[in-house]
């Protein structure tokens, strides 16, 4: 320690051979000075933490007068905590307010965010206040391992009879009378629920069992039990599932049907081996949320109207695409839920099926057995349909069926994997679709993505994105002075992330003649999108521009979901 402490502690008051005798003990035993120093009484509590906290210029923490959340100590495992001497009291953000008596400690800051993948704000403490802590808050996660090491799960884990998806009540009534494992499945379940979430990520480490929730795109920490009842933790839920909770060896898929203010929500289950335990994902379908109005779903009006004409047209093929997790699929039901009428026979073939819509005849494909969206597609053309939707294009023999189908009098709905609406067409070509076959079945095509919105509880303006960051984004140099770019400061009504909520980015591509002679004569990507640029079409980057100039979402978020190549047409979101 420097000659700083020494003369700030020895001003304090603190004798020049109690210092002394706290160095060696320090060195001897392996611990802090401020620790040692407590240890012999040589200086009164207040001094002390006074003393250290110029010393590291950081804050004190009380710990005696605190009542810390069980949520904020759940994010700290135990092993880690007690390891590094320190007690977690508070979270801002993706930062872990944690007290302890060394914050210079790099150890323990490394430890947590390789752990939790938080970082660290540190805060000074009494090394006895923290032990104290340590005792009474990790207690009750030690008294709660014993009680799951004590139960009995005989019954709880009982293999199902009958269906393999089970109604589950979750309330709060009797809910205190489930077992410690059932009542966490639960807590977990409504939990999600109830936050909004779009699914839960149970992660068992070597050392530590992490539960994660995927909050409008972003994976969030929300408990951290003892790694002991992983086991337990994932038999139940396998069983609800109705997987085989001895098969640890492959990967499993399952569903689970809850009752939540009864509400009737499913979830659909995957679990994967990993090195510490099998990795589970419950990702959520609720009916209830899905969002089905057309006018609801981020597009702007003249997009809208534009692919309300696509769709509207008896026979042609409408394609939506985007990464994984883009809002494809709620597009497309928001199509079928407006074509839904009794007059009409729609078809689907999913992988998997969602959402149940009714009124329309869902088929789950199953490749296993040879039904995959090839043959469910022959059978369909068999089924008198009107209208068809294909859950992905995934290869030439679904592409060339679903065209033919397109071709002869049938309103095709489909998916691809592709960047933007241009690419689109070039992916089709290169599975070995014939030029003309595409220009004659293609009426749309529709590029999205989800961008996070901005809280409107913390909006301000982001002073740090002026006229020149904005003419780089893609804003045209007459607006650039115009426009303000937001973003959110975090408060508690987004848990301080700064974002509430998702908004679609859409671009959309009506099949006009001039695009089809351009797709005939071999046209680029880039030679298409200027052609459909030309006649209306807004890039996902002038899309995501005007919902930035609106103040929904930040400049952050349009060079995350856009293309960050500079846009060809550079028209301003004015």
């Amino acid at each position: 320690m420097s000659q700083n402490i020494d003369k700030l502690l020895i001003d304090a008051g603190l004798q020049p051979k109690v210092l002394e005798g706290a160095k060696k003990k320090s060195k001897a035993e392996k611990i802090t000075l401020m620790h040692a120093i407590e240890l012999l009484n040589g200086l009164p509590e207040e001094t002390l933490l006074d003393v250290f906290s110029k010393f590291y210029g950081v804050q004190i923490a009380r710990l005696e007068g605190m009542d810390i959340h069980p949520s904020i100590i759940q994010l700290v495992p135990r092993e880690v905590a007690v390891k590094s001497r320190l007690i977690p009291i508070d979270r801002a953000g993706n930062n872990i307010i944690v007290a302890l008596g060394n914050p210079s400690n790099n150890q323990a800051a490394y430890s947590i965010r390789f752990n939790t993948g938080y970082s660290i704000k540190p805060v000074l403490a009494s090394e006895l206040r923290v032990s104290e802590a340590l005792d009474k808050y990790y207690a009750a996660q030690k008294s709660t391992l014993k009680e799951f090491k004590k139960k009995e799960f005989d019954q709880t884990m009982a293999s199902p009879k009958g269906s393999s998806i089970l109604r589950v009540d979750i309330g709060k009534k009797g809910a205190n009378q489930d077992g410690p494992i059932i009542k966490l499945v639960n807590d977990i379940l409504s939990q999600c629920v109830s936050k909004g979430a779009s699914d839960i990520h149970i992660e068992p480490y070597e050392k530590t069992l992490r539960i994660r929730l995927r909050m409008d795109g972003a994976l969030e920490e929300a408990a951290s039990p003892p790694v002991e009842i992983k086991d337990a933790l994932t038999s139940r839920i396998k069983i609800l599932a109705g997987l085989d909770i001895a098969e640890k060896r492959l990967p499993q898929d399952g569903g689970i049907r809850v009752t939540i203010d009864n509400r009737p929500i499913d979830f659909r289950v995957n679990t994967l081996p990993t090195m510490f335990g099998e990795k589970i994902v419950l990702r959520l379908l609720d009916n209830s949320a899905l969002q089905v109005d057309m006018t609801s779903l981020g597009f702007e009006q003249d997009d809208l109207e534009r692919f309300m004409k696509a769709i509207h047209t008896p026979n042609g093929m409408v394609l939506v695409t985007g990464p994984t997790g883009s809002g494809k699929t709620t597009t497309l039901y928001s199509a079928l839920s407006e074509l839904n009428k009794a007059t009409d026979n729609i078809m689907t073939a999913e992988d998997p099926v969602e959402y149940n819509l009714e009124g329309i005849n869902q088929v789950q494909v199953r490749p296993d057995i040879g039904l995959d969206f090839a043959e469910a597609l022959k059978s369909f053309l068999r089924q008198d349909p009107d209208i068809i939707m294909v859950g992905e294009i995934r290869d030439l023999e679904t592409a060339n069926i679903a065209v033919k189908a397109a071709l002869t009098g049938h309103l095709v709905l489909s998916t691809l994997h592709t960047n933007s609406a241009a690419e689109t067409i070039i992916r089709i070509k290169n599975m070995g679709v014939e030029a003309f076959n595409i220009a004659s079945s293609l009426t749309c095509v529709v590029a999205q993505r989800l961008a996070r919105r901005i809280c409107e509880s913390c909006r301000i303006v982001d002073e740090l994105v002026g006229p020149e960051a904005l003419i780089e984004l893609g804003v045209h140099p007459s607006y650039s002075k115009k426009i303000k770019a937001y973003k959110g400061q975090g408060c508690d009504k987004c848990n301080h992330s700064g974002f509430k909520g998702r908004v679609a980015l859409h671009e959309v591509m009506l099949i006009n003649d001039p695009i089809r002679e351009a797709i005939l004569k071999g046209a680029s990507a880039i030679e298409l999108r200027q052609i459909a640029g030309q006649y209306g079409m807004k890039t996902l980057r002038q899309a995501a521009l005007n919902k930035m100039a609106q103040g929904i979402i930040s400049s952050q978020e349009v060079v995350k979901n856009t293309n960050s190549e500079t846009q060809n047409n550079k028209q301003g979101a004015a």
